[in-house]
């Protein structure tokens, strides 16, 4: 399993951050969790074909996390007229609501022909995606949304997509788990803050797990110049590796 973090950052536009998107290639195909603003560039960038991006998984519907699906679609769709090419279905995985979401979307643009299914996604639920599994469990996050847990024969894989600290998460991380991506919205000097995770409350919730490698995301404005000390907090407990996601950063698992 090969990962990027195609974009790291919030809906307040930073330089160097994209809105929120995690390409994950397996040896049978290229996923797409969540896919934010600027995420359709960043796939380019990244070197992978996004006319080979098929399935996509929502946590869920903000626009931080959705705002260039519509993009990648039309994207898609102008690249097979321009080839003379069938353009493949797009299949939507994502929490309760994602299927009248994207109907609404379509609705509002008709030109668009690419054909979609939608499957929700409830608290407990697991599908095959090739050779792995995706499970899923509910998080807390002002809408209704959902982490994930990506596992193929070799590796393994949990996004937490947006949350407050969650067990959920936790129970996601059960057995070994190669790398956790969790989001890390704000220094602890914003620990009073809903809906999203600081590094002493991440610690805490996963300091005692098997997890080798965990990657701070979803970072807004009010956490840069604070990485390092984020990094230090979260390894008082946790005794694996620790590293602030950045757009572009590549995993190899």
């Amino acid at each position: 399993m090969n990962i990027i973090l195609l974009g790291t950052g919030v809906a307040i536009p930073q330089l160097e951050k994209a809105q929120s998107g995690i390409l994950v290639k397996t040896p049978e195909e290229l996923l797409l969790f969540d896919c934010g603003a600027g995420i359709l560039g960043r796939i380019v960038q990244s070197g992978y074909d996004y006319c080979k991006i098929h399935k996509v998984f929502f946590t869920h519907h903000h626009l931080d996390h959705n705002s260039d699906f519509l993009a990648l679609l039309k994207a898609q769709q102008l690249t097979a007229l321009d080839s003379d090419a069938q353009v493949e279905t797009m299949n939507v995985y994502g929490p309760a609501g994602t299927q009248h979401h994207v109907a609404q979307l379509l609705e509002l643009y008709d030109y668009l022909t690419v054909n979609v299914d939608v499957t929700e996604l409830d608290d407990g639920d697991s599908i095959r995606v090739g050779n792995g599994v995706a499970s899923v469990r509910a998080t807390k996050h002002s809408v209704s949304s959902i982490a994930y847990r990506m596992q193929t024969p070799t590796s393994t894989l949990v996004y937490s997509g947006d949350t407050e600290p969650a067990e959920s998460v936790r129970d996601l991380c059960h057995g070994d788990v190669d790398v956790l991506i969790h989001e890390c919205s704000f220094p602890d000097a914003y620990a009073s803050v809903s809906n999203h995770t600081t590094p002493a409350k991440l610690r805490d919730l996963i300091y005692d797990q098997h997890i080798d490698r965990i990657v701070l995301t979803h970072l807004y404005p009010h956490a840069s110049g604070h990485e390092d000390a984020m990094v230090d907090v979260v390894k008082e407990r946790f005794p694996g590796r620790v590293d602030v996601a950045y757009d572009l950063m590549k995993i190899f698992l």
